[in-house]
């Protein structure tokens, strides 16, 4: 997440303080949420053949024989 521009009350930018070299008041830094669970997404069912298969380029195309060089897929 990016830092945001603090505000003072009354919705103004709020000013650095000189006097304070390292301390910048002038931003804020987003606060962290460490007790949010994170959601996982549900995963598609696929067979590994059509996925395989989608993800082939033609025969006798330069990426082809790249993956087979490779050792991506075999001929």
């Amino acid at each position: 997440m990016a830092r945001k521009r603090a505000r003072t009350e009354t919705g103004k930018f709020r000013g650095d303080d000189p006097s304070t070299p390292d301390v910048n008041e002038a931003w804020e830094e987003p606060a962290v949420a460490k007790d949010t669970p994170v959601k996982k997404k549900a995963a598609k069912k696929t067979t590994a053949k059509k996925t395989a298969a989608a993800n082939t380029p033609m025969k006798g195309s330069a990426l082809y024989k790249q993956m087979v060089l490779r050792g991506e897929i075999k001929e």
